[in-house]
């Protein structure tokens, strides 16, 4: 569910509806089994799809980020570079 609606606004609550769990049990459940929270999951699927369309689109930064289900431009960049190494459109350049 998490890899499908990525680019939604998903809540713990909801991904734990889903699931048919309560939210603390979900999140234990999905933990053990992933090694990362669901927020942690998500994080990286909506991350690994900026990455192809960084790659694949020459959609703009701010216009991929709100694509993939990030609010804030600036978080995004932030985690993009924590978690990548570089910037976006450091990303973009290196890739092209």
């Amino acid at each position: 569910y998490i890899a499908a609606a990525y680019s939604e606004p998903l809540t713990l609550e909801r991904m734990a509806k889903v699931a048919c769990l309560s939210p603390n049990h979900f999140l234990r459940t999905f933990k053990q089994l992933f090694h990362q929270t669901p927020h942690q999951y998500l994080t990286t699927q909506r991350l690994q799809q900026a990455q192809s369309l960084l790659c694949t689109t020459d959609q703009a930064v701010t216009e991929i980020c709100f694509a993939v289900g990030f609010e804030s431009p600036g978080s995004f960049s932030w985690l993009f570079r924590r978690h990548v190494g570089c910037t976006p459109e450091q990303f973009r350049r290196a890739k092209r």
